[in-house]
């Protein structure tokens, strides 16, 4: 069994998220804030401004001109679409790699990120419940905790594999059993770090356990939505196995899960199509 500890130590090696970034999310936050003071804190970043320029100048708005001034270009799109665009250049950094254990090809688990984050905002939708800020970054971030858990699970892989075959465990079961901690867990540690909020840490952390009573929409949503990206197909190969899928939370909020599922699959796989081609496999 791995030692927690080395587990742990690995947290420090994860690339500080961009200061840029944090910054514009955090004047976000102040709803008297302009287009202008935001322009002024994100053009010095060219990832940033080359995103919201070429989202602007899709085929999603359908302009007629070309918009070369972010300024103009941030009006267009409007704050809380650029909210997205902070939190999905953010994060691209850390997927940016061919991640060891857990994908077979690079992109994978970007796209079951991307994917689980625009699923959870429909599912929102289709439960009727409160409007959440935190529902696209936690679903964005939900396996955060595979970029640190990565080189342990291919280093034990052959053993987790074991355990879900001859065992019938699920591969979280396995991972935890193996590893002493689960991707789960782990990323809930790696965002306290981070200082994120309460609710997105408990949502990342619990986004593989059975629900129960006192659970949040948030958490529910976020546990479901991933659990559909994966029937949906974007998922990876390996962890994808013996995946748990928690349909009985649909009855919580009125809705066969059946229904939700066709539903859901309607509402995102355009958005996820038109996200992709916008970020590309990262």
């Amino acid at each position: 069994m791995v030692e927690i500890d080395k587990i742990l130590a690995n947290i420090e090696y994860l690339p500080p998220f961009p200061a840029i970034i944090s910054k514009a999310l955090k004047r976000l936050k102040d709803p008297e804030i302009s287009t202008d003071e935001i322009a002024e804190i994100v053009k010095f970043d060219q990832a940033i401004a080359s995103n919201v320029l070429r989202l602007c100048n899709s085929s999603y708005f359908g302009l007629r001109r070309t918009v070369t001034n972010l300024n103009e270009a941030l009006v267009y799109i409007g704050l809380s679409r650029l909210k997205q665009i902070l939190l999905l250049t953010g994060f691209n950094q850390y997927f940016d790699i061919k991640l060891m254990g857990y994908e077979t090809q690079k992109g994978e688990l970007w796209k079951h990120s991307l994917s689980t984050s625009i699923i959870a905002e429909n599912t929102r939708n289709i439960f009727k419940v409160s409007k959440n800020e935190n529902i696209f970054i936690s679903g964005l971030i939900h396996d955060v905790g595979k970029l640190v858990l990565g080189e342990f699970v291919a280093e034990a892989i052959q053993k987790i594999q074991n355990l879900v075959e001859k065992k019938e465990m699920t591969f979280l079961e396995a991972e935890k059993s193996v590893l002493s901690i689960d991707h789960a867990e782990l990323g809930g540690k790696v965002l306290k770090m981070w200082n994120f909020p309460e609710e997105v840490i408990n949502a990342v952390t619990k986004h593989h356990t059975p629900p129960v009573k006192d659970d949040s929409d948030l958490d529910n949503i976020i546990r479901l939505a991933d659990s559909v990206s994966m029937e949906m197909g974007f998922g990876t190969a390996i962890d994808g196995q013996a995946y748990e899928i928690y349909s009985e939370i649909c009855n919580q909020y009125g809705i066969k899960y059946n229904a939700f599922l066709k539903k859901v699959m309607e509402d995102s796989l355009e958005e996820i199509q038109q996200i992709e081609s916008e970020y590309g496999d990262s």
